[in-house]
């Protein structure tokens, strides 16, 4: 991302004048580029312990609504997929399920992952999915000779979907032998998300513009009670600039299709660089004003300062989108950081 820092100095009036001072306000301007690149490593992290039979059987049912738009923008995918279980004793942790381990466009993949998709529900009541999906792309586990060696290119993108109804419990063994009521009643020993996805980030190389995490899980007064809110796998998703979805939906044709819109390489979101002041953002893509507008539009996000493009105004691949605001002063981190 190229960024234009224009700082506009204290002005102070000529000798014999009144006393005055103007200020300016201090201004920046962020440009990124849309991928060129149609590379994306799509790892699904399905949840298999004993609630999720529906769940699996609703993600298997609407997986045609997520490839479409893969197909349609000509993405070259890898489609690979593991569980949430995790436990250290298990050598097969981890390991892309299925044969072959990962799905391309030479495979007949919808039927395919329609059948990895219902991965059971006799896993571990401990659902470890940050800690599985950084295991699973990490270079012990992709390098030539690795149990998923082949699934991660170095220039393609990387996407993770977490499905689950329960909330994340990547502990990196602090609760190893404790009950998995422990996840919630000790949330303190659990890994910090932000390390997680700086994990996710360092397999490629630093480049937070290569990954993405989406979140297909339990929300705050979302269509359910049974599902747990999983603010651990939002975080990760919030971090990254990934989708949120409600896990309770019993359609999930639209929250597909725009996990495929992500899949495809295109990016909805872009974090700027500074904290914009309310009301001075200007957008535009390939020099045309974009309008703000959560259906058509853009909008902007004060806490993690994404800024979300929506339906037509998602910028096509290779553009230029440009933002320039006013700098909120004395702003801390972005929420997450």
């Amino acid at each position: 991302m190229k960024r234009l820092f224009i700082g506009l100095a204290a002005v102070g009036l000529t000798a014999g004048c009144p006393s005055e001072i103007e200020v300016s306000e201090r201004t920046n301007t962020d440009t990124w580029f849309q991928a060129p690149n149609n590379e994306v490593d799509i790892l699904w992290v399905i949840d298999d312990s004993c609630s999720m039979a529906e769940e699996q059987e609703t993600l298997a049912e609407g997986f045609v609504s997520f490839v479409n738009e893969m197909e349609a923008s000509g993405t070259d995918f890898h489609v690979g997929l593991i569980t949430t279980s995790f436990d250290y004793g298990n050598p097969d942790r981890g390991v892309l399920i299925g044969e072959p381990a990962f799905l391309t466009a030479e495979d007949d993949y919808v039927s395919l992952f329609e059948e990895r998709a219902l991965v059971g529900i006799e896993g571990s009541d401990k659902e470890k999915g940050l800690e599985a999906a950084v295991y699973a792309v990490s270079p012990i586990m992709t390098v030539p000779g690795g149990l998923n060696e082949g699934f991660m290119r170095p220039s393609a993108h990387l996407l993770v979907i977490i499905v689950s109804d329960e909330e994340d419990c990547s502990d990196q063994g602090a609760l190893e032998g404790q009950p998995a009521e422990d996840c919630y009643e000790e949330r303190e020993k659990l890994a910090p998300v932000s390390g997680l996805v700086k994990d996710l980030i360092d397999v490629k190389d630093g480049d937070n513009d290569k990954v993405q995490v989406g979140a297909v899980v339990g929300i705050e007064d979302g269509a359910c009670d049974e599902a747990y809110p999983g603010r651990r796998y939002q975080e990760a998703a919030a971090l990254t600039g990934g989708l949120i979805g409600d896990i309770c939906t019993g359609d999930w044709s639209n929250l597909l299709t725009d996990l495929g819109l992500n899949a495809s390489g295109i990016q909805m979101s872009f974090q700027t660089e500074y904290l914009a002041k309310v009301g001075t953002l200007e957008v535009s893509v390939d020099g045309e004003p974009v309008a703000e507008d959560p259906q058509n539009g853009w909008t902007y996000d004060y806490e993690t300062w994404y800024l979300t493009f929506h339906g037509d105004a998602v910028p096509e691949r290779d553009a230029e989108i440009t933002a320039k605001y006013a700098i909120q002063s004395g702003a801390d981190e972005p929420s997450g950081a």
